[in-house]
């Protein structure tokens, strides 16, 4: 529905396709999707589409850099329509509020073909991250806040176009998960460091004028050949856990035997990807830990992904206790270093309580394929908020036997 009536802006009268053209002006500078695109994704010419684009830029609500800023009054009014709100309040309605506290489907056209079904667009992974910058920005702008900050292209997205307005210096940034032990000569190796929980810590935390991220010195992962040995590996891992970084962040014993909370316990906000049961993402980045043999078994095992490199098993799928799949799901899990899905899920549920005055766990992810990961950390309990694109979405109603609406909420006859 065009908004038909004629209101004084600024002085001058609105236009009556006000909300639309505020649709054209939010994808095109906050989103950053091409007018052609917006064009097709509205089912406009794109003739039409830089009109609207000029009737906001006439308001005075867009300048050349581009920069969307319409007063707060239209912005409230008008905000919900800048994403698929159907389609999110279908999602919101099957999982039920006491799951998940808010889900942001942002506009994004449907491809045709099936065959680059399993590759995200790259302009998809940008705009979540854009809108959950901002999200941040706006959330977490004042006062102090300990957010964690995972590891993975989407959370990078998000960090690198972080641009608060002011600083915020009580803001602390953690990571939660150490290095991966990519060799140099490793393809993924620059892409690992870029993408690292420690990196991106570091980036948000100067984004902010922030304290300096604490730096997690540990690996992710302990490799696989020292599964066998549990003695061997208990040591290992007490070794790790003695580690000063890893107990700042995590908590532990100091040497007299005393137990000390780490900012773990302090993080009301914790920004996070996660990624699926998928020959590319899961062997690639966990040399010496997974292997694309043990792929079909964890399949059978019911693994639908990982959430902070911990396997995650679909209750509906899970494997026997004592069959082989379960022991590789709990063998591999074992070797992970960081923070768990436990971790997770107490930071949402302390969201969901009211006990903490951040975001709680806020999940960025773009890939229709990763519907049933998704579906799986939300009925777990272990998101509060998710940011992801209508194809995504889409997916994960199919996933959950919906039948929603196949556009975006903003096309409207």
């Amino acid at each position: 529905m065009r908004m038909r009536k004629r209101q004084k802006r600024n002085g001058q009268a609105a236009s009556p396709y006000l909300e639309e053209a505020l649709q054209v002006a939010y994808y095109h500078c906050v989103l950053e999707m091409p007018l052609k695109s917006i064009a097709e994704l509205l089912g406009k010419s794109p003739a039409t589409i830089t009109r609207r684009l000029d009737e906001v830029r006439q308001l005075g609500w867009v300048r050349d850099h581009p920069e969307f800023t319409p007063p707060p009054e239209v912005w409230r009014e008008l905000q919900k329509r800048m994403t698929c709100s159907e389609v999110e309040q279908a999602l919101l309605a099957h999982f039920g509020n006491g799951r998940i506290r808010r889900i942001i489907v942002l506009p994004s056209p449907l491809r045709t073909g099936a065959a680059d079904s399993r590759q995200a667009r790259p302009e998809n992974v940008e705009r979540v991250g854009l809108f959950a910058a901002r999200r941040i920005q706006e959330a977490l702008g004042e006062g102090p806040h300990v957010v964690g900050v995972n590891w993975g292209w989407s959370v990078r997205h998000c960090v690198v176009n972080l641009r608060p307005a002011k600083p915020n210096r009580e803001l602390r940034f953690v990571p939660l998960v150490g290095s991966l032990s990519l060799d140099e000569s490793d393809p993924h190796f620059e892409e690992a460091i870029e993408c690292s929980s420690n990196r991106l810590a570091q980036l948000a935390a100067s984004a902010f004028d922030a304290p300096r991220a604490p730096r997690l010195s540990t690996p992710a992962y302990i490799p696989r050949r020292f599964a066998a040995d549990p003695q061997g590996l208990r040591a290992i891992r007490d070794f790790i856990e003695s580690d000063v970084s890893f107990r700042r962040i995590f908590g532990g014993r100091d040497d007299s035997g005393t137990v000390h909370p780490g900012l773990i316990e302090e993080v009301d906000t914790l920004v996070t990807g996660l990624s699926s049961l998928d020959v590319q993402t899961l062997p690639a980045y966990r040399p010496n830990l997974i292997t694309e043999e043990d792929l079909p078994v964890l399949q059978r095992a019911g693994v639908v992904g990982d959430l902070a490199l911990h396997l995650i098993v679909a209750p509906e799928e899970g494997a026997d206790p004592g069959s082989d799949e379960h022991r590789l799901v709990e063998n591999i899990n074992s070797l992970i270093v960081g923070a768990s899905p436990d971790v997770f899920m107490r930071v949402a549920e302390r969201s969901r309580n009211g006990e903490a005055g951040g975001l709680g766990v806020v999940v960025l992810a773009v890939g229709a394929w990763k519907a049933r990961i998704l579906s799986t950390v939300i009925r777990m309990g272990a998101v509060n908020e998710l940011i992801t694109d209508l194809e995504t979405a889409l997916a994960i109603g199919r996933h959950a036997g919906l039948e929603l609406p196949p556009r975006s909420s903003g096309r409207r006859p």
